[in-house]
C-alpha cells in the first residue's frame, strides 16, 4: 500500500535511518529506496515492507490484543502485533503484503498474531 509519511527524524551516523510518523505510528525504518534527498517535516508518499532475515517468528496473540509496533532494542527491530487476513498482515492502521505469512502461517489467518521483524524497509516513492 501506498501511504502518506512525515519524515521526523534522520540520522546523522546512518544514512539509511529515518523515523516516520503514518497514520498516526510512529516507526524508525530503513530507507532501501531513496532516489531523491528528504528533509525533515517533509512528507513523502512510500510503501513498506517488513523484513525477516532469518525465519519467520510469528505468534498467536489474544484475539483482543491492540495492534502495535514495539522496538526490541537498538537498531530496526520491532515486535509487530496485529491481524493475519490472508496475504495481508494489518497492524495500526497500516497493511502490509506477505505471500510467506499465508503459505506458512494460514492456520492464523483471522487471528491476532505478533511478527517479528528485523526492520521495516521504507521505499520513497517517485515525486
Amino acid at each position: 500500500m501506498i501511504y502518506q509519511a512525515q519524515v521526523i527524524k534522520l540520522n546523522d551516523d546512518i544514512e539509511e535511518e529515518v523515523a516516520l510518523q503514518i497514520n498516526g505510528v510512529r516507526l524508525n525504518c530503513f530507507a532501501s529506496v531513496c532516489p531523491y534527498p528528504i528533509e525533515e517535516g517533509k512528507s513523502y508518499s512510500v510503501q513498506l515492507e517488513l523484513v525477516m532475515l532469518d525465519d519467520y517468528e510469528v505468534m498467536e496473540s489474544p484475539d483482543d490484543a491492540a495492534p502495535a509496533f514495539v522496538e526490541t532494542g537498538k537498531g530496526f527491530a520491532y515486535l509487530v502485533q496485529g491481524k493475519l487476513n490472508g496475504r495481508y498482515f494489518e497492524a495500526g492502521g497500516l497493511v502490509f503484503e506477505d505471500e510467506v505469512l499465508q503459505t506458512e502461517f494460514g492456520y492464523l489467518d483471522g487471528k491476532m498474531v505478533t511478527v517479528k521483524a528485523d526492520r521495516i524497509d521504507v521505499e520513497f516513492l517517485p515525486q
